[in-house]
C-alpha cells in the first residue's frame, strides 16, 4: 500500500484518463447544455415565433438545473480533492493559475 503514483505527468500529458474523461463529458455535455437550455430559458416568449411549442418550460428547467448540479459538483470536487490533498495548498495554486510547480 502506498506504493508511489501510477501515473506520471509528462508535457504532453498532464491528466490521467479519469480527469479526461471529466473534462470531455463537462466540455461536450455539461457547458453546451447549459448554454442551450438557458438561451431557451431567457426566450422563452419566443418559442411559439421559432417553432419550439413542443418543449415543455419544466423539462427545460430541469435540464438546466440537472447540468448546472453536475458542474457545481465537479467544481466541489476540485476544490474538496485540491485543499485536502496537499498540505501547502500547491494543488489549488496550481488550479487557479494553471501552472503546477514540481
Amino acid at each position: 500500500m502506498g506504493g508511489g503514483h501510477p501515473f506520471h505527468k509528462t508535457r504532453s500529458e498532464k491528466l490521467n484518463s479519469l480527469q479526461r474523461m471529466a473534462y470531455l463529458l463537462m466540455h461536450l455535455l455539461f457547458a453546451p447544455l447549459i448554454w442551450v437550455s438557458g438561451l431557451l430559458l431567457l426566450f422563452y416568449t419566443s418559442w411559439s415565433i421559432i417553432g419550439l411549442n413542443g418543449f415543455s418550460l419544466e423539462t427545460v428547467s430541469y435540464v438546466h438545473t440537472g447540468a448546472a448540479f453536475a458542474i457545481l459538483t465537479l467544481l466541489i470536487a476540485h476544490l474538496y480533492l485540491a485543499l485536502t490533498m496537499s498540505n501547502n495548498f500547491a494543488d489549488l495554486k496550481a488550479m487557479i493559475t494553471g501552472y503546477q510547480e514540481e
